[in-house]
């Protein structure tokens, strides 16, 4: 089920696996999960709908092959620091999206 898995949910391959082994679409996906990688960035760089990608991403944990972990949401009292607003910066400027 995808229900719980957005946009910016974060993708992490596990290091022992279940399941069996994923298909060519998953095995790319899966590759790209080292690092971590939210599920719109998988999307873009593997040139497919957010949904597919979520798709994936659920069949793929449901697998045991990669855990998924919803970002902190940032409150008023949560410190912002100008680093991690720097690495954003950088990750939306390297996305390719055409």
């Amino acid at each position: 089920m995808t229900d719980d898995i957005r946009l910016d949910t974060c993708v992490t391959a596990t290091t022992t696996p279940g399941g069996p082994p994923p298909g060519t679409r998953h095995a790319d996906a899966l590759a790209l999960c080292r690092p971590v990688r939210a599920v719109a960035e998988l999307a873009a760089l593997l040139g497919i709908p957010v949904g597919v990608a979520a798709a994936l991403v659920a069949d793929l944990r449901d697998a045991g092959w990669v855990t998924t972990q919803r970002p902190k949401e940032l409150t008023d009292d949560t410190v912002v620091s100008v680093a991690l607003l720097l690495r954003v910066k950088e990750r939306l400027e390297n996305v390719n999206v055409s």
